[in-house]
Order: structure tokens, then sequence, then C-alpha cells
């Protein structure tokens, strides 16, 4: 068998939660808390029964195999199976709906509750790769329907939301579409990409400025929007995959110890003057110009 201790299912959580990542013997006994020699062992096992990736001296799973594709499905489901009752109730009475309503190819389920860091007022936030594009009015819920072709395009581009379902999302129902998008490592973020986000953020200074003026609530939701932009671009340049916004602060503190604790303090309750917004605003700017 290819899983008989629970050291082995230590090591293989450790794949599924990092998908797209190569990992070293010292790596993975450093994530897992299990000795170098025994995860010799244990990858040795698992060579051998071809249900990783080799890379160097690093290996991440590979999903051509079988047996990789229903390991993601099965965290998935432990993960949907815990949900708090009352949630995991919404998820899945929606997704039923979804299916008799649109026979979707896929659907994922994404955003604070795939994180589990969803509050009380949080919606829930579904992807569903098919052709229906019919309107489903769900209450608490966010429908996002994108076709095969609109899928993989923005895959191509390195689309921030499309990333982001496949590092984080939860395979609730799948034809062998999404899952397929393992296979291959995320797509490499090209320099149009990453000037289009700049420009992109050229349009978020000027709305800011003018929000300045009539809404600084609004303003200060704006700039948050803007620094996490500006993180992505920074990420994307030195070729790693962004994470949420509420990790993406550790993931560029490396890089810009500046902007990660902008982002830091935009994330926090506490209330900001417009003068520091301003000098927020200026920073950001500064970084990616």
């Amino acid at each position: 068998m290819i899983i008989e201790k629970k050291s082995e299912i230590k090591v293989l959580r450790n794949f599924y939660v990092n998908t797209f990542d190569y990992f070293s013997i010292s790596e993975i006994s450093e994530k897992t808390k299990i000795s170098r020699n025994w995860i010799y062992e244990v990858i040795a096992k698992f060579e051998k029964s071809n249900v990783l990736l080799k890379s160097g001296k690093k290996y991440k799973l590979d999903f051509a195999n079988l047996f990789c594709k229903q390991l993601k499905l099965l965290f998935d489901s432990e993960y949907l199976n815990v949900l708090d009752k009352k949630i995991k109730e919404n998820v899945f009475n929606t997704a039923n709906k979804i299916i008799f309503e649109l026979n979707p190819k896929s659907i994922v389920l994404v955003g604070s509750v795939a994180l589990n860091k969803q509050k009380k007022e949080s919606d829930v936030d579904f992807l569903i790769i098919g052709e229906n594009k019919k309107i489903l009015t769900l209450k608490n819920c966010n429908l996002v329907l994108l076709n095969e072709k609109e899928f993989k395009e923005k895959y191509l581009k390195g689309d921030d939301f499309i990333i982001s379902a496949l590092l984080f999302g939860k395979i609730i129902y799948d034809n062998n579409i999404f899952i397929k998008f393992f296979e291959s490592p995320l797509p490499i973020f090209s320099q149009e990409i990453i000037q289009e986000k700049i420009k992109y953020c050229d349009k978020l200074e000027e709305r800011i400025y003018v929000l300045l003026k009539t809404d600084e609530k609004k303003a200060r939701e704006e700039l948050l929007y803007l620094a996490l932009q500006v993180a992505r671009i920074i990420l994307l340049k030195n070729k790693i995959a962004p994470k949420t916004k509420y990790d993406i602060t550790e993931q560029v503190k490396q890089f810009d110890k500046r902007l990660a604790k902008i982002i830091k303090e935009l994330l926090g309750k506490k209330k900001l003057g417009k003068e520091k917004m301003l000098n927020y605003i200026k920073v950001c700017m500064e970084i990616i110009r």
C-alpha cells in the first residue's frame, strides 16, 4: 500500500497544502517534524509508487498519477466535512442547486471559507466551470461562472483569482477539468502581465486621491487594494505566486518591509489620518516606479 503510517500521511499532507511547490528532504523534515532518515525512507517508497515528480533534489506530487488526483479530492473532502455545520449545509445545498440548474463541469469552493478565515458576515464564494451562464440568485453566495476557454485564458495570463483558486480552492465537484491544471506548473508571469498590473495601480492611485476628498473609508479600502496589488507585482517579479491578503504580508516582507508594514496596518482596525494615507500612496507608487 502507498499509505500505511501516520508519518506518510503527514508528508503527503505537506505536499497537498503546497501543491505546486517542490521540497527537499530537509524542508519536508522541518515542516513535518519527522527525522530526515525516516523522510528518506518515505520518499523512496513514494518514488517507487510513481506518485512524485523530482527536480534536482526536490519533490512534489505528480498529478498525472491518479493517486495524487484522488488524494487532492480526499483531503478537500476532509476539509469540507469539518466545516461549521451551518456553513457546510449552505455549501452543499448551494452546490446541489448549481449542479441541478447549470450542469457544470467543476465546482470549487474559494474565498475566505476555503481558507477557514470566514467571518459571520462572510459570503460563500464558488468558482464554477461550465458552459451554462444562467444567473442564479443565491442568498449569501457569490458565483464566478467561466467556461473552459475563459478559465484557460485567465490561467495562462496568471489571473489572481484563478491562481488563488488553484492554490487554495477546495474541489466540491469536478469532471477532471479543474484538477487537470495541477499536472502543470503555475504559469510564468510575463513582463506584459506585470506592466498591465502597474497600469492598473496608476488608475487606483488616481481613484484614491479623488476618494480622499469625499469618502475616507472607501479611500482606505482602495488603498489596501493598491498595496496588495503592489505586493503581488513584487512577488510576480520574483516568480512567486501571491497568496491571500492575509498571508501576503509575510511573503513580501523579505523584499520590502515598508510595504509589509503598510498592508498589516491597513488590514487592522486602527484609524488612519488623511496625511498618513497620502504617504502610503506615495510609498506604494515609489516601489513599482
